[in-house]
């Protein structure tokens, strides 16, 4: 039998679990700061919800789905992706939420697409959306909470770039050369794959699409001029986040185009700054008109995620993935297994009086004890001797100083929230 997790998925040893928790928890403490609400929805959603405004690539390639059971079999989607979700939950709910709408959740992803660096066929992801501002004041504010959060994790100006684009600017650039609007949604198509293919492979995928060669030659060169000059939601934008301190972590480029289908108006995606491996590692955009489609009434949205994958390896690539220990405040040891008893008894006062507290459970000298105390990253060790005991007395060890005191039972949790993080006053 195979014990290696199944292809694209990972194990969370309690290593890598300390490491997920320090992210979302920099997620989710942004978020609040901004005023941001969490919510989370279920796991398996009607695949129309995906196949309406995802589009195919996502729906027909990188989906998992399953047929429920029953008289009424349904065709159902493990989620690949959360805003439909959230689309989907705040059109049912329309008139009772309070507007605008700040929501972020951190939910558990799948897509079916070659595990590679950076990506995986399971994932965690956190998303950040605002729903009802017309305004770019939304599309600023996201922004404003991606930049915040990237610079808590330990990540710097130069270290990565949010590139920005507006589907309606590129639109723009297809009516001017004369394309028609047919074909507009595989041109969008195509300048999503820019970075990934040869100059000459894009212009041939452009002339299958039915434009001239001075149709492909024109566009190229607005797409290389990287000028917004004129094109005033653009120009606003970049005024707000100057207004935000943040315009100097972005930049205009038309080559961002954003692949799924549902968005309108503003894209951006994170990039990876490193000379050796530049890419893509979070994207989202203005999404107007999903509400609507999923049968609410119209609410503007904006927003964007990242997964914890991507970020990780950004930050172990730069040396600056923190290193977090196993952290307990206590560690209960015993001379002798009789005095488990009353170790058990001490142990569950502490955890009680809100310490952390791990208790010795097996048949071992104090030194292996004391050790095992000091490995789970205690920071005091309670020694239960049968002298000190008759004397209603715990000795109480420092395992960071080496300080040992011998401290009344009575007053044990007094005393050590009073000497948290501090030496003991007395050498025994």
């Amino acid at each position: 039998m195979r014990i290696d997790p199944v292809k694209g998925t990972r194990d969370f040893y309690p290593d890598k679990m300390r490491f997920r928790n320090w992210f979302f928890e920099t997620c989710r403490r942004v978020s609040l700061l901004f005023g941001y609400e969490e919510y989370d929805g279920p796991f398996l959603e009607l695949l129309e919800l995906y196949a309406r405004k995802s589009g195919e690539e996502l729906v027909n390639e990188q989906t998992y789905t399953l047929t429920s059971r029953g008289d009424d079999p349904e065709t159902l989607a493990i989620r690949p992706e959360m805003t439909p979700t959230l689309a989907r939950m705040v059109a049912a709910r329309q008139q009772e939420i309070r507007k605008p709408i700040r929501w972020f959740s951190i939910p558990n992803c799948w897509r079916y697409e070659a595990p590679q660096r950076g990506r995986r066929r399971e994932f965690n992801q956190y998303n950040v959306d605002i729903l009802g501002v017309e305004s770019l004041d939304a599309d600023a504010e996201i922004l404003a909470v991606t930049v915040r959060i990237l610079r808590e994790l330990g990540l710097e100006q130069g270290e990565f770039v949010i590139r920005i684009s507006n589907r309606y600017y590129l639109e723009t650039l297809f009516q001017e050369i004369g394309a028609s609007e047919s074909v507009f949604p595989d041109l969008l198509r195509q300048i999503d794959r820019i970075e990934k293919l040869k100059p000459e492979e894009f212009c041939a995928n452009l002339l299958e699409l039915g434009l001239a060669t001075l149709q492909v030659d024109a566009l190229l060169k607005r797409l290389n001029d990287r000028s917004y000059a004129g094109f005033e939601p653009l120009e606003q934008l970049f005024e707000k986040l100057e207004q935000y301190g943040i315009a100097d972590y972005t930049r205009f480029d038309p080559h961002i185009a954003r692949g799924l289908l549902y968005y309108t108006g503003t894209v951006f995606e994170i990039w990876d700054q490193s000379k050796n491996l530049r890419r893509a590692v979070a994207g989202g955009g203005r999404y107007d008109d999903l509400v609507t489609d999923l049968g609410g009434t119209r609410l503007p949205g904006v927003g964007i995620a990242f997964s914890d994958v991507v970020i990780e390896q950004m930050l172990e690539q730069r040396k600056k993935a923190p290193v977090l220990p196993r952290e307990i405040d206590i560690y209960v040891a015993q001379y002798q297994p009789t005095l488990r008893g009353q170790a058990i008894a001490i142990a569950q006062s502490l955890r009680e009086a809100g310490f952390r507290t791990e208790m010795n459970v097996l048949d071992v000298g104090l030194d292996k004890q004391l050790k095992a105390a000091a490995a789970g990253g205690a920071q005091y060790a309670i020694i239960l001797a049968p002298d000190e005991m008759a004397r209603g007395e715990v000795n109480v060890k420092n395992l960071r100083t080496r300080e040992q005191l011998a401290v009344p039972m009575e007053g044990l949790a007094t005393f050590l929230s009073q000497n948290n993080d501090s030496s003991l006053n007395k050498e025994v």
